[in-house]
Protein backbone atom coordinates (compact mmCIF):
# COMPACT_ATOMS: atom_id res chain seq x y z
CA UNK A 1 0.00 0.00 0.00
CA UNK A 2 2.78 2.61 0.68
CA UNK A 3 4.68 1.75 -2.43
CA UNK A 4 1.76 2.31 -4.29
CA UNK A 5 1.26 5.64 -2.69
CA UNK A 6 4.44 6.68 -3.20
CA UNK A 7 4.33 5.51 -6.82
CA UNK A 8 1.19 7.99 -7.23
CA UNK A 9 3.27 10.75 -5.51
CA UNK A 10 6.10 10.55 -7.73
CA UNK A 11 3.87 9.89 -10.74
CA UNK A 12 1.70 13.92 -9.63
CA UNK A 13 5.35 15.52 -8.38
CA UNK A 14 6.50 14.35 -12.11
CA UNK A 15 3.94 15.64 -13.76
CA UNK A 16 3.54 18.62 -11.71
CA UNK A 17 7.34 19.29 -13.15
CA UNK A 18 6.51 18.60 -16.94
CA UNK A 19 3.32 20.30 -17.01
CA UNK A 20 4.93 24.01 -16.51
CA UNK A 21 7.21 23.03 -19.61
CA UNK A 22 4.63 22.85 -21.92
CA UNK A 23 3.87 26.51 -21.83
CA UNK A 24 7.64 27.06 -23.33
CA UNK A 25 6.46 24.86 -26.87
CA UNK A 26 5.37 28.26 -28.55
CA UNK A 27 3.88 28.57 -31.62
CA UNK A 28 6.06 29.89 -34.50
CA UNK A 29 5.60 34.10 -35.29
CA UNK A 30 4.76 34.95 -38.89
CA UNK A 31 7.42 35.45 -40.63
CA UNK A 32 8.57 39.14 -41.00
CA UNK A 33 8.06 41.29 -44.34
CA UNK A 34 11.49 42.71 -42.78
CA UNK A 35 13.63 44.11 -40.12
CA UNK A 36 12.17 47.09 -38.13
CA UNK A 37 10.26 49.60 -40.21
CA UNK A 38 12.04 48.51 -43.29
CA UNK A 39 9.97 45.99 -44.79
CA UNK A 40 9.00 44.65 -48.64
CA UNK A 41 6.48 46.31 -50.40
CA UNK A 42 7.77 50.23 -49.04
CA UNK A 43 7.73 52.95 -52.27
CA UNK A 44 11.70 53.74 -53.11
CA UNK A 45 10.07 57.11 -50.86
CA UNK A 46 8.60 55.35 -47.84
CA UNK A 47 11.84 52.93 -47.64
CA UNK A 48 14.51 55.76 -47.80
CA UNK A 49 12.88 57.38 -44.72
CA UNK A 50 12.45 54.05 -43.03
CA UNK A 51 16.36 53.79 -43.77
CA UNK A 52 16.96 57.16 -42.37
CA UNK A 53 15.17 56.23 -38.92
CA UNK A 54 17.34 52.95 -38.16
CA UNK A 55 21.08 54.03 -37.71
CA UNK A 56 22.09 50.26 -38.51
CA UNK A 57 21.79 50.13 -41.80
CA UNK A 58 23.73 53.13 -42.53
CA UNK A 59 22.08 54.93 -44.72
CA UNK A 60 23.53 58.61 -46.06
CA UNK A 61 20.79 59.97 -48.37
CA UNK A 62 20.08 60.33 -52.51
CA UNK A 63 23.90 59.05 -53.14
CA UNK A 64 23.28 55.35 -52.05
CA UNK A 65 20.49 55.26 -54.53
CA UNK A 66 21.46 53.78 -58.03
CA UNK A 67 19.09 53.03 -61.35
CA UNK A 68 19.31 49.51 -62.72
CA UNK A 69 19.28 48.69 -66.33
CA UNK A 70 15.82 47.41 -66.86
CA UNK A 71 12.41 49.05 -66.74
CA UNK A 72 11.68 50.83 -63.19
CA UNK A 73 14.12 48.96 -60.89
CA UNK A 74 15.98 50.90 -58.17
CA UNK A 75 18.97 49.70 -55.82
CA UNK A 76 20.02 51.24 -52.15
CA UNK A 77 23.18 50.07 -51.34
CA UNK A 78 24.20 51.41 -47.73
CA UNK A 79 27.41 50.34 -45.43
CA UNK A 80 25.66 48.93 -42.43
CA UNK A 81 26.96 49.70 -38.55
CA UNK A 82 27.60 47.42 -35.78
CA UNK A 83 25.61 44.04 -37.16
CA UNK A 84 25.14 44.42 -40.39
CA UNK A 85 27.70 44.89 -43.01
CA UNK A 86 27.01 46.02 -46.88
CA UNK A 87 22.51 46.00 -47.46
CA UNK A 88 21.10 46.16 -50.71
CA UNK A 89 17.37 47.07 -51.11
CA UNK A 90 16.22 46.31 -54.62
CA UNK A 91 12.84 47.81 -55.92
CA UNK A 92 11.05 46.27 -58.86
CA UNK A 93 7.69 49.29 -60.39
CA UNK A 94 8.97 51.79 -57.17
CA UNK A 95 8.22 48.79 -54.53
CA UNK A 96 10.78 46.92 -52.39
CA UNK A 97 10.70 43.19 -53.16
CA UNK A 98 14.34 42.24 -51.99
CA UNK A 99 16.26 43.25 -48.46
CA UNK A 100 19.53 41.61 -48.33
CA UNK A 101 21.65 42.02 -45.21
CA UNK A 102 25.34 40.78 -44.89
CA UNK A 103 25.58 40.52 -41.12
CA UNK A 104 29.04 41.25 -39.78
CA UNK A 105 30.79 37.94 -38.71
CA UNK A 106 33.04 39.91 -35.99
CA UNK A 107 30.18 40.78 -34.06
CA UNK A 108 27.26 37.65 -34.88
CA UNK A 109 27.72 34.06 -35.92
CA UNK A 110 25.53 32.20 -38.00
CA UNK A 111 24.85 29.51 -35.71
CA UNK A 112 23.42 32.44 -33.43
CA UNK A 113 21.02 33.44 -36.28
CA UNK A 114 20.10 30.62 -37.31
CA UNK A 115 19.06 29.12 -33.76
CA UNK A 116 17.28 32.59 -33.25
CA UNK A 117 15.07 32.25 -36.41
CA UNK A 118 14.23 28.38 -36.23
CA UNK A 119 12.98 29.89 -32.02
CA UNK A 120 10.75 32.66 -33.64
CA UNK A 121 9.91 31.19 -36.87
CA UNK A 122 9.89 27.50 -36.38
CA UNK A 123 12.10 24.51 -38.50
CA UNK A 124 13.20 25.97 -42.14
CA UNK A 125 11.10 24.86 -45.27
CA UNK A 126 13.98 24.02 -47.12
CA UNK A 127 17.50 23.76 -45.78
CA UNK A 128 21.02 23.25 -47.63
CA UNK A 129 24.41 23.78 -46.73
CA UNK A 130 24.26 27.10 -48.35
CA UNK A 131 20.98 28.20 -46.71
CA UNK A 132 18.16 27.74 -44.79
CA UNK A 133 14.79 29.04 -46.22
CA UNK A 134 11.53 30.12 -44.48
CA UNK A 135 8.19 30.52 -46.49
CA UNK A 136 4.75 31.60 -46.57
CA UNK A 137 2.48 32.87 -49.39
CA UNK A 138 4.15 35.91 -49.22
CA UNK A 139 8.01 36.17 -48.17
CA UNK A 140 10.74 34.37 -48.40
CA UNK A 141 13.12 34.71 -45.43
CA UNK A 142 16.51 33.34 -45.98
CA UNK A 143 19.78 32.96 -44.15
CA UNK A 144 22.51 32.31 -46.29
CA UNK A 145 26.42 31.43 -45.64
CA UNK A 146 28.60 32.94 -44.80
CA UNK A 147 26.21 35.22 -42.77
CA UNK A 148 23.50 37.34 -45.05
CA UNK A 149 20.07 37.49 -44.14
CA UNK A 150 17.44 38.22 -47.04
CA UNK A 151 13.28 38.67 -47.31
CA UNK A 152 12.42 38.37 -50.71
CA UNK A 153 8.40 39.33 -51.57
CA UNK A 154 7.45 35.80 -52.97
CA UNK A 155 4.72 37.67 -55.39
CA UNK A 156 6.73 39.77 -57.09
CA UNK A 157 9.38 36.95 -57.57
CA UNK A 158 7.48 34.99 -58.40
CA UNK A 159 6.10 36.68 -61.83
CA UNK A 160 9.73 38.06 -62.30
CA UNK A 161 10.49 35.01 -62.48
CA UNK A 162 7.74 33.88 -64.72
CA UNK A 163 7.69 36.83 -66.95
CA UNK A 164 11.55 36.45 -67.45
CA UNK A 165 12.66 35.04 -70.78
CA UNK A 166 16.00 33.66 -70.18
CA UNK A 167 17.19 31.27 -73.13
CA UNK A 168 19.48 28.34 -71.43
CA UNK A 169 23.21 28.96 -73.00
CA UNK A 170 25.04 26.90 -74.83
CA UNK A 171 26.68 25.13 -71.55
CA UNK A 172 23.35 24.54 -70.08
CA UNK A 173 21.85 23.06 -73.05
CA UNK A 174 24.78 20.57 -73.42
CA UNK A 175 24.13 20.07 -70.10
CA UNK A 176 20.64 18.95 -70.51
CA UNK A 177 21.08 16.90 -73.66
CA UNK A 178 23.73 14.94 -71.94
CA UNK A 179 21.48 14.16 -68.95
CA UNK A 180 18.93 12.95 -70.98
CA UNK A 181 21.27 10.24 -72.77
CA UNK A 182 22.16 8.73 -69.24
Amino acid sequence: MFIRFCGIKSFILLLLMIIPGVGFCEVPQELPRGFGDVVLGLSVDDAKNALLAEPLFGYRGDRDVSLLPGENRTLISTAGRFFFGDCWFQFDNDFLYIITINLNREQIDYFSIFSTLSQKYGDPDSITPQKAEWKNDSVIMSLEKPLTLKYTDRTVFDALQDSSNVQLSAEEYSRNSFLERL
